[in-house]
């Protein structure tokens, strides 16, 4: 068994952790949406003002009651559960040592890196700061992976010179 790099291990656990997440997220929204989104959306935000204090309880509790409607959350839930097996398959298949893996991870994460500069532009917060250097970091490693794997299968299968003096 070859041994990964730390990187590598630690961007597999990244898409692994975020898989989980994004699944329980849908699931909430799943449970919500069965609840009746709007009363699904009420009780959470009571629920959370019940056991936690501070500004950004409220914050939040606002934020869910605003956002609770029927179709905010069977979007949320479809977009939660797409996003957990993108991750997953992206995870296990670097995990697996697939070759295509590295450029999935690539292309899926590079793909949402305009996204996510406009809305740091638009709404500064350090969340999507932190977000945003991840994924760029994540491109940045596994795109200098795959060139350099691809630049060292070239060197080992170099083309036979027709012009070489011998038999």
């Amino acid at each position: 068994m070859t041994r990964r790099p730390a990187a590598l291990e630690a961007i597999i656990l990244y898409k692994l952790l975020k898989a989980v997440l994004e699944a329980l997220l849908g699931m909430l929204a799943v449970f919500l949406l069965a609840r009746g989104a709007e009363a699904g959306a009420a009780t959470l935000a009571e629920i959370l003002l019940e056991h936690f204090a501070g500004g950004w309880a409220l914050e939040a509790a606002t934020f869910i009651v605003k956002l609770g409607t029927s179709g905010h959350v069977k979007f949320v839930a479809a977009a939660a559960f797409g996003d957990a097996i993108l991750s997953a398959v992206e995870g296990l298949a670097l995990r697996g040592g697939r070759w295509w893996a590295p450029w999935l991870v690539v292309i899926a994460t590079a793909a949402l890196l305009p996204w996510e500069l406009w809305e740091l532009g638009r709404r500064p917060h350090w969340g999507r700061f932190v977000i945003l250097a991840i994924n760029l970091a994540v491109v940045a490693y596994l795109l200098r992976t795959v060139v350099r794997e691809h630049r060292s299968v070239r060197v080992l299968t170099r083309p036979v010179d027709r012009q070489a003096d011998g038999p």
